[in-house]
């Protein structure tokens, strides 16, 4: 059963979906027909032909996904009302939550104490295939530490185990494999399941702060130098290096990094922060949560990298333009050029004006090219005439 034929009948099969819901969750049982996955893989960043590079989407059958979406509800529910819920620090798969809020909240809190001297050292953590290795024991251990039910560890536990998947590629699919370990990606339980799990993780990072989006985890400290930070750092991820042993998580420390944060000219040489004996390359600059951050915060690379997609969907939008009505053109406009303009614009707005000049730039030209107006014309009559 396609989601698409889902939608067309649903009127007819809401009630044996809701009947078969509720007769496996009163069971504690997950059918095991649902357990079956196609693997795809999408790519990620760096070398196209290394194999890591690559995250697994499991295609799972779309009835499987209702359910899993009732008991997500449930859960959420009760980690809203008790007094076990996820930390504070978990800004990923929450409701008012998002990659905004979390970007907001860490860059907020860097400035503030860079305004009070010193330097501020982060590690951005990088766990090899964080869904994959989750221990489904462990898991279990550590939800029932969030004062679920019986009933409900023993429907986790039937969810978790017994689980089968193969690989697509090029509409050819690999055998079948069972496996024991991780939880599905692309599931609707999968992240929740994997913030619980990593949940613990600030308790074991004294003298620091933790972020955390899912497994994309920052941890950083505020000292008065860059050396002092990162002799503060080292100091942290020896207990952060025991907590992933014991959780049967692994770091990639070649992915794993380190910033400071400063608002002196940075030093010809950067102090090192060592993870298990391993010296952690230190960049002037990376991509967290989709915004390219700096040691300055400047944004001037975030911004460059939003002007060079902008411009391309720009070309292509002036290339077929006309060929567009103007409901099909704003749909187009909305979609392809103002996400890449606003996406996260709370934690990079307050750059300087010249740093931002060349996205008002690039703005005003989409408004024109959206209604076949020379540059010369008021880009404010625009803004009325479609209501943005």
């Amino acid at each position: 059963m396609d989601s698409t034929f889902l939608k067309n009948y649903k009127e007819s099969l809401i009630g044996p979906i809701t009947k078969v819901t509720n007769t496996y969750i009163g069971l504690d049982v997950f059918p095991r027909v649902w357990k079956s996955a196609i693997i795809t893989s999408i790519f990620k960043s760096g070398d196209p032909a290394d194999v890591s590079n690559y995250r697994p989407i499991s295609i799972l059958p779309v009835v499987s996904k209702v359910v899993e979406k009732c008991v997500a509800e449930q859960l959420i529910a009760h980690l809203n009302i008790s007094p076990f819920t996820l930390h504070s620090m978990q800004f990923g798969f929450r409701a008012k939550h998002s990659t905004e809020t979390a970007n907001c909240f860490l860059l907020e809190n860097v400035k503030s104490k860079m305004d009070k001297g010193g330097a501020v050292g982060a590690v951005f953590l990088d766990l090899r295939k964080a869904f994959d290795t989750v221990n489904h024991e462990i898991l279990i251990t550590k939800l029932s530490k969030f004062n679920f039910s019986p009933d409900a560890l023993r429907w986790m536990k039937s969810y978790l185990e017994g689980r089968t998947q193969c690989v697509r590629a090029s509409n050819e699919l690999s055998p079948t494999r069972s496996y024991d370990v991780g939880v599905p990606q692309g599931s609707i339980l999968g992240p929740l399941l994997f913030s619980l799990y990593i949940n613990d993780l600030p308790s074991v990072c004294t003298g620091s702060e933790v972020q955390m989006y899912a497994d994309d985890t920052v941890i950083y400290v505020h000292a008065k130098s860059k050396q002092q930070a990162a002799q503060e750092l080292t100091t942290v991820m020896v207990q952060v290096t025991k907590w992933l042993s014991d959780s049967c998580l692994h770091l990639n420390e070649k992915k794993t990094v380190c910033m400071f944060f400063t608002k002196r000219a940075t030093d010809a040489t950067e102090p090192d922060v060592y993870v298990s004996g391993e010296k952690l390359q230190v960049v002037s600059d990376l991509k967290y949560l989709g915004i390219i951050l700096d040691s300055n915060l400047s944004f001037k690379k975030h911004v460059k990298k939003v002007i060079q997609i902008t411009k391309f969907n720009l070309a292509n939008f002036r290339f077929i333009r006309n060929c567009l009505t103007t409901e099909v053109a704003k749909l187009y406009f909305k979609s392809m050029i103002l996400p890449h303009l606003t996406y996260c614009l709370t934690s990079w707005a307050q750059a300087c004006c010249t740093t931002l000049k060349p996205i008002q730039s690039v703005y005003k030209q989409a408004l024109k090219v959206l209604d076949r107006k020379p540059n010369s014309h008021p880009r404010c009559h625009i803004l009325r005439k479609h209501e943005l």
